[in-house]
């Protein structure tokens, strides 16, 4: 029996060690994970800064816009249309821009703010959407002064 019990206290030694050194690993871990975190906190300050100044530059400038190009058959009630965060496209009354052609589909095309790109896509139309003259088969990000043909309507997008 002593053979035994002199086994079992190794063990059980060899445990509460084991423990220990576990519980300083543990430690260091953390010390070196909030360590990280500060160094990012004391490299970083000024980007941070200079990216909440853009942010908040950028709600002030005025928010892209569809400027109505040509409109022949008179369909849209306004000659220009601001985009916040969305603007939905189509024949349907509940859209933000509604074209009233038989030409365009009910639910069209939708334009929609993504990180600070805005993209067009078009929602399965029967006609299409064209896109500076190419219909769009995905959503495709635009740009400045790019043009969009909607049924009979022509509209630039301008930021």
């Amino acid at each position: 029996m002593p053979g035994k019990i002199q086994v079992l206290s190794i063990v059980i030694i060899a445990l509460q060690y084991s423990l220990v050194l576990l519980l300083y690993y543990f430690l260091y871990r953390v010390v070196k994970i909030a360590s990280q975190d500060l160094t990012k906190l004391t490299l970083e300050p000024q980007a941070l800064i200079v990216h909440s100044q853009q942010e908040e530059g950028a709600s002030i400038s005025q928010p892209p816009k569809l400027i109505v190009i040509d409109d022949s058959k008179e369909l849209l009630s306004q000659t220009v249309y601001p985009i916040v965060e969305s603007l939905a496209m189509g024949r349907s009354q509940h859209n933000d821009l509604v074209i009233n052609d038989t030409f365009v589909s009910h639910e069209h095309a939708c334009i929609s703010k993504s990180k600070h790109v805005y993209l067009i896509a078009d929602l399965n139309s029967t006609n299409g959407t064209l896109l500076n003259g190419q219909r769009i088969e995905e959503e495709t990000a635009l740009a400045d002064g790019d043009v969009i043909q909607i049924g009979a309507v022509t509209l630039k997008f301008e930021r």
